[in-house]
């Protein structure tokens, strides 16, 4: 628990000195301040993140604060209350200030950093005209020589399951591979 200790009140104005319109007020102030000084100071502390020196500032801008009123009747009506007010809404404002600080160095967004696992739209399209350009070649070729290619590439089949599937022997499906492959280089040149 973070301990204040009862301190005497922060004199801004040297003591011995009257202002204009004194009579009284400072020393009402002071005494008023070092009353409530330690609650308060517990009450602020708990509110920020950084404790007990940020609570040091708070306090000292309440002095501040009360220091500069024009009107005491508000003070005087219920000053424990209006003195947790001013504390708890300098509290809100330095809060406001620190997010404020945060979101401005904040890092800005690198594309390349951050980079999708998903396709782009570009790349979709360009994937789907490649496609369309590959079904376009695999028709132009004979049918056997389209089912031999698409059995052992698509459907992972060996050159000995894809004889044994089409009853045609290992060199037949090996010949039609070659043709496949030589047709398919052709007509996708700019693709490879």
């Amino acid at each position: 628990m973070i301990s204040f200790k009862s301190r005497p009140a922060l004199r801004l104005v040297p003591a011995g000195s009257a202002s204009v319109n004194d009579d009284g007020r400072s020393a009402f102030i002071e005494a008023l301040y070092s009353e409530h000084c330690v609650a308060l100071g517990h009450h602020v502390a708990r509110m920020l993140p950084g404790g007990r020196p940020e609570a040091e500032v708070i306090l000292q801008e309440t002095y501040i604060k009360l220091l500069r009123l024009e009107n005491l009747q508000p003070l005087q009506e219920n000053p424990r209350a209006y003195l947790f007010t001013i504390a708890t809404n300098l509290v809100r404002d330095s809060l406001r200030r620190h997010l404020r600080r945060k979101t401005e160095q904040h890092d800005s967004f690198e594309e390349r950093e951050h980079a999708s696992r998903e396709p782009c739209p570009l790349h979709s399209a360009e994937w789907q005209q490649s496609l369309q350009q590959l079904k376009q070649s695999l028709l132009k070729l004979k049918p056997l020589t389209r089912k031999v290619f698409l059995l052992s590439r698509f459907e992972e089949m060996t050159y000995p399951e894809v004889a044994a599937a089409l009853s045609i022997s290992t060199r037949s499906v090996e010949r039609h591979m070659s043709s496949a492959l030589k047709h398919l280089q052709q007509e996708l040149n700019e693709l490879l």
